[in-house]
């Protein structure tokens, strides 16, 4: 298998990952916050977006920066952390009983967070995936704080994963914005 091979099989488990995170949202309609099937399908999209961005990154890392590493990385660690949290709720372990889980919640957030911020950030200077999927990337935490639409935050955060497999993919890369 050679590298091309690698990046569009990490390219694929990223498109899962983004409609894995996706289906949370009629997941959260259907059968309420913090349902069982919405719990099965965010800890399926912090596994798979977690190894997916691995390929994201590595489509454009010739264009890249060791930040944009280091941005990955992070991402991957949170998506990681994430996931053990989203396992712990579908256990029933909440973060008012354990002092882990609170504590665990907001290092998560900022990692999340930052790694986003530098992905996007060098991901626009690398100039391959398109603009919009890259700002929608890093606004889409807002979404989570307006109350109405919140739980549309896990279909932009979908679908960015979802747009930047589709041009891995289809080996597109925008020159220029």
């Amino acid at each position: 298998m050679d590298v091309k091979q690698a990046i569009k099989g990490l390219a694929i488990i990223a498109l899962l990952g983004g409609i894995a995170r996706i289906c949370m949202m009629p997941s959260a309609y259907i059968w309420g916050s913090d349902s069982m099937p919405e719990l099965i399908s965010g800890f399926a999209a912090c596994v798979l977006m977690g190894i997916g961005i691995i390929g994201v990154y590595l489509y454009q890392a010739p264009r890249s920066s060791i930040l944009g590493l280091i941005s990955v990385l992070i991402l991957s660690v949170s998506s990681a952390l994430t996931a053990a949290l989203v396992w712990n709720n579908m256990l029933g372990l909440l973060p008012e009983d354990h002092d882990y889980i609170s504590t665990l919640l907001p290092v998560n957030s900022a990692l999340t967070l930052v790694g986003q911020i530098v992905f996007a950030a060098t991901a626009i200077r690398a100039r391959v995936y398109p603009i919009w999927s890259l700002i929608l990337f890093i606004v889409y935490p807002g979404i989570y704080f307006i109350p109405s639409v919140s739980d549309l935050g896990s279909v932009a955060w979908g679908l960015c994963y979802v747009v930047f497999a589709l041009y891995v993919l289809q080996e597109k890369a925008r020159k220029t914005y």
